[in-house]
């Protein structure tokens, strides 16, 4: 049990070529591209992001993180947390939408016919959800025991997706709503190891978000 309230920040990393291109990618280790990077670099220069001193810092580890922390806050020290690498797509990584919908499995999947998800090749949705609920309360047990109460996690789409959804099952019937723009995230309060209010970090998508 996680005993100190906690300040979690939950921050998407910089638009990517498959960001760009529509592509359906997350084990596939692309770098944030050039204006991907100025961008976060603006984002910064606005204040938009916490101030990472006394914070316990995270990257899933994968190089578009680390390039987007480093345009947040240039060269800190940090820890990787594995576990809350992108879901693997399997065979439908660095896919466009028409290519995956050539695919029985993959248009069922697009047309939201699927209950449950299982990427051949990849992550199913229960292995994503176990391990990425796993991921975040080790980041947030490190913290602790280091005496920290402001964590600082730069991660993915699918990533916080899944984490928001969780915490806060209540808000949207639609998971996805929760996918904050890159560079953008989520602020959230957790209480005793369970997460009770959030606010947005930066514009997470084009809609009125109750705060």
């Amino acid at each position: 049990m996680i005993a100190m309230e906690q300040i979690l920040y939950l921050i998407r990393h910089g638009h990517t070529s498959g960001t760009r291109s529509d592509l359906f990618y997350g084990a596939t280790d692309l770098p944030i591209t050039e204006d991907g990077y100025m961008e976060v670099e603006s984002f910064a220069a606005d204040g938009v992001y916490p101030d990472p001193e006394g914070a316990s810092v995270w990257t899933s580890g994968m190089l578009r993180t680390e390039q987007t922390l480093n345009a947040m806050y240039g060269d800190i020290e940090h820890s990787h947390e594995p576990l809350l690498k992108e879901i693997n797509l399997g065979k439908f990584e660095m896919k466009t939408y028409s290519e995956i919908m050539e695919d029985d499995y993959g248009r069922a999947w697009l047309s939201g016919e699927l209950e449950t998800l299982s990427f051949e090749g990849g992550d199913s949705h229960e292995s994503f959800n176990r391990r990425v609920t796993e991921g975040v309360w080790n980041i947030l047990r490190e913290a602790e025991k280091a005496g920290k109460d402001k964590v600082i996690a730069v991660l993915h789409g699918a990533v916080i997706t899944y984490l928001m959804y969780n915490a806060f099952p209540e808000q949207y019937t639609d998971m996805w709503m929760w996918t904050p723009n890159p560079g953008t995230g989520y602020k959230v309060t957790v209480r005793e190891g369970r997460p009770v209010s959030w606010t947005t970090v930066g514009e997470t998508g084009e809609r009125v978000v109750p705060l």
